[in-house]
């Protein structure tokens, strides 16, 4: 590790994130003409590779594992309920773009589209709060919930998926947010205690974990930049900002 630039592999990544933003802000789209299920799904998927590995080398193969796994699938069956009730998100619904729906209710693409966001949310909140189990966890559902505040109007609007009654947050309900740092708090509460053995004995998640946080919140804010829309540009803007410093200039003694 180099305390003052950051390792290859981080500035390779940010590099990445660069060329994400511009594609963006520039060409991203989303034809109707295109296999949008097929090239969605894949872009997702492969979005979410870098932070799952990074995480199975930090927790090993065994509980890494069953990490992943708890927390692909218990996010689906929650958007399922969410999309049947109303609770916790608001009354919404899914296009097809986003791929099949498992039970005709949820794309099987949120599995991977929503757990990369929470471990980058959690890896920034293990870093500024480390030692502190209630910090780690709130302010990982609170990240997680900035994160949203960018991706959920560039999703509205390329029409990904649509609240029926719109909401005074560029068509989102202020219920969707509430909802995300309900869940979120969950979510980080089983990711803590299935990471403190190694929070304890390693100290801080490794940056890389944050990876595809990164990589997402990139390609995102180019969009809604291109989009004009002002305040997720401005929110996408500074998180990407600071991610991108975090890989460039890692803590000396921090795990990358």
């Amino acid at each position: 590790m180099s305390p003052k630039g950051g390792s290859l592999p981080n500035k390779l990544l940010v590099l990445a994130a660069l060329f994400l933003f511009i594609a963006g802000l520039t060409v991203v789209t989303f034809d109707a003409e295109l296999d949008m299920p097929l090239v969605s799904g894949l872009f997702i998927v492969l979005m979410a590779l870098p932070s799952y590995y990074v995480l199975w080398s930090y927790a090993g193969a065994r509980r890494g594992a069953a990490l992943l796994i708890v927390l692909s699938v218990l996010p689906l069956l929650v958007e399922a309920q969410a999309v049947v009730t109303g609770f916790p998100y608001g009354d919404f619904q899914y296009s097809q773009t986003l791929g099949g729906k498992l039970f005709g209710l949820v794309p099987w693409t949120v599995s991977f589209a929503y757990l990369p966001i929470l471990l980058g949310g959690f890896t920034m909140a293990s870093r500024f709060w480390h030692g502190s189990m209630p910090m780690v966890i709130v302010g990982s559902a609170i990240l997680l919930t900035i994160a949203d505040l960018v991706l959920d109007p560039a999703i509205v609007h390329a029409g990904l998926w649509i609240w029926a009654d719109g909401g005074p947050y560029y068509g989102i309900p202020t219920i969707n947010f509430l909802g995300w740092i309900l869940t979120g708090l969950i979510y980080s509460t089983i990711l803590y205690f299935g990471l403190r053995d190694n929070l304890e004995t390693s100290g801080p998640v490794p940056i890389g974990v944050a990876s595809s946080l990164l990589l997402i919140m990139a390609l995102w804010t180019g969009y809604v930049m291109k989009a004009g829309l002002l305040i997720p540009s401005l929110i996408g803007i500074a998180l990407t900002s600071y991610l991108a410093i975090m890989f460039l200039k890692p803590v000396e003694g921090v795990p990358e």
